[in-house]
């Protein structure tokens, strides 16, 4: 089922799991990043690093989509520094979770199925990013379909993180898993950061459409809402007897119009919508104040959501869960 934790938000979701809490972190108050020095990495943090060869069967073309100074939500990174502070907030201040090792791979918040937040958030010379613990270490990601973060049931480490310190990087990214075959199961398992590095043209997926059941609310300011908001039930999935989603596509306001939720559908989507460029959100801190969320950021996190072109019913799907 589809979790959505979302730290500083306050998310109902009908029919959904419930929001998860952060792992109780440890106490301590030493300063934030590790002063080891970085190796170097050059310039800014590119936004699709550079892959080799090109996937036999995914799309021939990489957007060009440029370097931007910050990661984008749901992209792969790996500590560039001997030791690095895993934070409950964003600030050398606040309580420490665990203490990250160079080559810890984290991911980017948000993913798909849940967020702790958006970065990049300028404090104490410091831009930090919340981000998701992983098991890999060194570059070493899974095999598609597996995905980078599954929860399995158990509660996600996160926190956050310095990236840089306005001269030095304190995170490296890793290059997008490009899958050689373009199915459901493949790009499911892709991070979101990863579709926009490996899709420069349409892609074909079937599978069952919707989320019977499925509502809820989210605090925080999203525009275009059917684009940029966290809360999307547009659901794709594999087996909805075992799972929905958690991978959804968008459906514009200019159509096509959605299917009934159970239907078996063959859909064409695409990334890098165009629309994506005039996408803003804000959210609110624990005050409840509104702050909006970095411009960069917003734009990227509407680019990797996969808009829909047009589809073909192919029927309905017996195993589908009622609302």
């Amino acid at each position: 089922m589809r979790l959505l934790a979302i730290a500083s938000l306050v998310v109902l979701i009908a029919a959904c799991s419930s929001p998860t809490a952060p792992t109780t972190p440890a106490t301590s108050n030493s300063p934030g990043p590790s002063d080891s020095p970085a190796p170097s990495l050059g310039a800014s943090p590119s936004v699709v690093p550079s892959v080799g060869a090109s996937p036999s069967v995914a799309p021939s073309a990489t957007p060009a989509i440029g370097t931007l100074d910050v990661f984008p939500p749901g992209a792969a990174v790996q500590v560039a520094v001997k030791e690095l502070n895993l934070r409950k907030n964003p600030s050398t201040s606040a309580k420490r979770v665990r203490i990250l090792e160079r080559g810890d791979v984290v991911v980017i918040s948000p993913m798909d199925d849940f967020s702790f937040g958006y970065g990049p958030v300028k404090k104490g010379g410091y831009s930090w990013y919340p981000v998701i613990v992983t098991t890999y270490k060194d570059g070493t990601l899974p095999a598609l379909p597996t995905a980078v973060v599954d929860l399995g049931g158990a509660e996600p480490v996160w926190g956050w993180v310095a990236g840089d310190d306005g001269s030095r990087p304190y995170l490296a990214p890793l290059p997008p898993r490009c899958p050689t075959t373009v199915d459901l199961p493949s790009v499911q398992g892709m991070l979101p950061a990863e579709r926009l590095g490996c899709f420069g043209e349409p892609i074909v997926l079937e599978g069952t459409f919707g989320c019977g059941g499925c509502g809820g609310a989210v605090a925080g300011i999203f525009k275009p809402n059917w684009l940029a908001s966290p809360l999307s039930f547009g659901f794709l999935s594999v087996n909805p007897a075992e799972r929905l989603g958690p991978l959804a596509v968008r459906f514009p306001p200019s159509g096509p119009s959605e299917p009934a939720a159970g239907t078996i559908i063959r859909v064409t989507v695409h990334v890098d919508d165009s629309r994506a460029t005039k996408c803003t959100m804000a959210e609110p801190d624990d005050s409840g104040a509104m702050h909006a969320v970095d411009a960069r950021t917003a734009v990227l996190q509407c680019r990797e959501q996969l808009v829909v072109e047009s589809f073909e019913v192919l029927g309905t799907d017996p195993s589908f869960p009622p609302g």
